[in-house]
C-alpha cells in the first residue's frame, strides 16, 4: 500500500510539471548564420559554388542541380544547356538584362525590380537581379543571378522574406553566387588552390 501512495505522489509531481512551463516553441523559419562555407562540386553539371556548412544542401534532378535550404530561406541552383550564342560583351549582357526583366515580369507579374547589375568575371558573364516575388504563394525578396558560360545559363534564385533578406543576403547569398565557377559538363569547376 505504501508503494503505491508512494507511486501515486510520484506521478502526481511528474504531472503537475507537464504542461505549466512557459516554453517557447522552437521558432522553426529561423535562419542561421553560415559556421563556414564547403566547396560543392557538381562534375556531371560542371557548376562549383560554396554553401554554408550548416545549411541543407540537396542534389537535385536536371535541370535542377541543387537546393541549398535554412529556416525560411533558400538557394535553388538551375543549369539550363543553351544553344543559342550566349550574352559576352557589356551591350550583348544590357540586352539580355532588358529582355531578362520582361521575361521575369511575364511570368510573374507582382515582381517589383529592386537593382540589376552585369556581372563579368573569368569563366562567365552574368545578369543580377534583386527584388520582390511570389514565391510559392508567399512574397519574398529575390537574389537572382543568371550566368551564362560554357554552353549552359546557369541560375540561382535565393529567397528570403523581407525581414531577413539583408542579413541573409549579406552573410549568405551573395557569398554564394560570388562563389560560382563555370566548368564543361563532366569537368570539375573547382578553383585549383
Amino acid at each position: 500500500m505504501r508503494r503505491t501512495v508512494i507511486a501515486i505522489a510520484a506521478a502526481a509531481v511528474l504531472l503537475a510539471g507537464c504542461g505549466n512551463d512557459k516554453t517557447k516553441p522552437p521558432v522553426l523559419g529561423k535562419i542561421p548564420a553560415p559556421l563556414g562555407f564547403r566547396d560543392q562540386v557538381f562534375i556531371k553539371d560542371g557548376v562549383f559554388f560554396r554553401a554554408p556548412r550548416n545549411w541543407r544542401v540537396v542534389e537535385g534532378q536536371p535541370p535542377q542541380v541543387a537546393t541549398i535550404a535554412a529556416g525560411d530561406a533558400q538557394i535553388a541552383v538551375w543549369r539550363y544547356r543553351r544553344t543559342e550564342p550566349l550574352p559576352e560583351t557589356r551591350a550583348q549582357l544590357r540586352a539580355a538584362r532588358k529582355a531578362l526583366i520582361a521575361q521575369v515580369l511575364n511570368r510573374d507579374p507582382t515582381f517589383k525590380l529592386t537593382s540589376s547589375r552585369i556581372v563579368v568575371k573569368e569563366g562567365l558573364r552574368g545578369v543580377e537581379l534583386i527584388g520582390e516575388a511570389t514565391n510559392q504563394g508567399q512574397r519574398r525578396l529575390v537574389r537572382s543571378l543568371h550566368a551564362y558560360g560554357r554552353r549552359a545559363e546557369v541560375v540561382v534564385d535565393a529567397f528570403a522574406p523581407r525581414a531577413d533578406f539583408a542579413r541573409v543576403d549579406e552573410q549568405t547569398f551573395g557569398p554564394v553566387a560570388r562563389s560560382l565557377k563555370l566548368a564543361e559538363p563532366g569537368k570539375s569547376a573547382k578553383p585549383r588552390a
